[in-house]
C-alpha cells in the first residue's frame, strides 16, 4: 500500500499496542440471582406482596488470572461481575411502589491463550508492581505474576428476564428476590507488543475548536425537530427493506 487517502507513504514506524491474543464471547443465563438488600430496603421486601425489577446494571467487574498447568501459554480467567437492581416493591395490588435496590454477583472462569511473558515490565505511566515476598527466605516471588496478560470484558446491558419474590419457610418473615439476568459479553486476553506500522503523516485534527456563545433557547431553536420520535417505526418496515436489499442484490447478480 503505497497512498493513503491521497496522501504518500512516508517511513516505517516502531509502537506499542495492545494485542490480543485470544477472546470468546459469552451469553450466559442467570438463573434465580439471588440479590441482597440494606436493611431498611430488605424491611421493605418483606413486607412486599410481589415486584418487579426495572432496571439492572453492571457496576463493577474484576478479574483473577492463573496459569493453567501443564498448558504453557493458556490461563484460567475468573470474571465476576457484580450488579446492582432498581426493584419497585408492591404491598398491595393498585398501592405505589417503593424503589429499592439490590446487589448481586456472579463469577465466570474461562480459558483463554494469553501466549508467553517472561520479563518484568516498569514504566512511569503504569502503577508499580506489586511484587510478594517469601515469609522464609525473604526472596521475591514474582515469577507467576510478572507476565501475566491483560484481561478485559466489554458486556452489553444485562437483560431482565424474571424477577421472583420468594418466602423463607416459616416461622421466617424474610423474603427473597431471585432475579434472571441474561448476559452477553467479550472476554480478551492481550499483551504490549512493539508493532511496525506505515506511517503517512501526522494526524492533524481536520476542524477547529468553536466557543459557542448562543443562549440556551437559541441553541435549542439549532437542534432540529425529532419527528421520528413521536412517529415509531412499524415491525414491517425494516423487514420490507431488508427484502428490497435481497432483491436489489439478486437482480445485480443475475
Amino acid at each position: 500500500m503505497s497512498d493513503f487517502n491521497g496522501k504518500p507513504f512516508k517511513e516505517a514506524m516502531c509502537i506499542e499496542a495492545m494485542r490480543v491474543f485470544d477472546s470468546c464471547s459469552s451469553q450466559d443465563c442467570l438463573e434465580d440471582l439471588a440479590f441482597t438488600f440494606s436493611e431498611a430496603d430488605q424491611t421493605v421486601i418483606n413486607a412486599a406482596a410481589y415486584i418487579k425489577s426495572t432496571c439492572i446494571d453492571v457496576t463493577d467487574v474484576s478479574f483473577a488470572i492463573s496459569p493453567v498447568a501443564f498448558n504453557h501459554g493458556f490461563y484460567a480467567v475468573d470474571v465476576t461481575y457484580t450488579f446492582r437492581a432498581q426493584i419497585e416493591a408492591y404491598a398491595a395490588a393498585g398501592t405505589a411502589p417503593t424503589v429499592v435496590y439490590g446487589t448481586s454477583s456472579f463469577t465466570k472462569k474461562v480459558i483463554l491463550f494469553g501466549s508467553d511473558g517472561g520479563t518484568q515490565r516498569f514504566s512511569t505511566c503504569e502503577a508499580d508492581q506489586i511484587v510478594t515476598t517469601s515469609p522464609t527466605s525473604g526472596c521475591s516471588c514474582c515469577c507467576c505474576t510478572a507476565a501475566m496478560p491483560c484481561a478485559s470484558v466489554s458486556v452489553a446491558a444485562p437483560m431482565c428476564l424474571d424477577a421472583k419474590l420468594v418466602a423463607e419457610p416459616a416461622p421466617s418473615e424474610v423474603k427473597n428476590v431471585l432475579i434472571t439476568i441474561g448476559l452477553f459479553a467479550i472476554i480478551q486476553l492481550s499483551r504490549p507488543v512493539p508493532i511496525m506500522v506505515p506511517v503517512y503523516d501526522y494526524c492533524v485534527p481536520g476542524k477547529e475548536c468553536s466557543t459557542n456563545s448562543d443562549s440556551p433557547c437559541e441553541m435549542f431553536e439549532k437542534i432540529a425537530f425529532p419527528t421520528v420520535e413521536f412517529f415509531p417505526r412499524g415491525l414491517e418496515e425494516p423487514h420490507c427493506k431488508e427484502e428490497n436489499d435481497t432483491e436489489g442484490h439478486g437482480e445485480a447478480q443475475g
